[in-house]
């Protein structure tokens, strides 16, 4: 019988957003690099979209800057997947300032690290910021690659065989 608890609910999710962001800003700010480099946040796909849009409202909301949103599709750098023989257009805007600027890159959960990996792939292959930062609301441990977030709403030991949904409306485990 599956079982499924909520770990964190709608209003504990906003109050991690808002956390994450301040902590952003106060890091970025100590290396001065929001005075000299464009802040660019880029949400994975498609988890990482909806919690990277509530990040930049908040970044926004708290900097008094502008700062730029966009999205990235990993598909075609996944290496746990075939390759397909055509590369997907990676989905960045272009109009975004990442060339030589800030970008937090943004997922929901942080398993095994290849999506962040795939990611880190994808925007590398069109362009040179000048610092990248991971932000994920959900860690899980579980590594199979030595990527660590910079920013995590909260760290989440769960099994390999529990399945951890993340939504605006909260965090729920479900159990085999």
């Amino acid at each position: 019988m599956a079982r499924s608890s909520t770990v964190l609910d709608e209003a504990e999710v906003e109050r991690m957003i808002a956390r994450m962001a301040h902590e952003i800003l106060e890091r970025l700010q100590r290396v001065q690099s929001l005075k000299s480099n464009p802040l660019s946040v880029i949400g994975i796909r498609s988890g990482g979209v909806w919690l990277g849009r509530r990040l930049c409202e908040r970044l926004v909301e708290y900097a008094k800057l502008e700062i730029a949103f966009s999205e990235v599709s990993i598909s075609s750098f996944r290496d746990d997947r075939p390759r397909t023989a055509v590369v997907d257009a990676v989905g960045i805007d272009q109009r975004l300032p990442v060339e030589q600027g800030v970008v937090i890159l943004v997922d929901d959960v942080i398993q095994s690290g290849r999506t962040a990996r795939a990611a880190l792939e994808a925007i590398l292959s069109s362009y040179r910021p000048e610092l990248i930062q991971l932000a994920v609301l959900v860690d899980r441990g579980h590594r199979e690659l030595p990527i660590c977030p910079d920013y995590v709403g909260k760290n989440l030991p769960s099994a390999l065989s529990e399945y951890v949904a993340v939504t605006p409306h909260g965090v729920t485990i479900h159990r085999a």
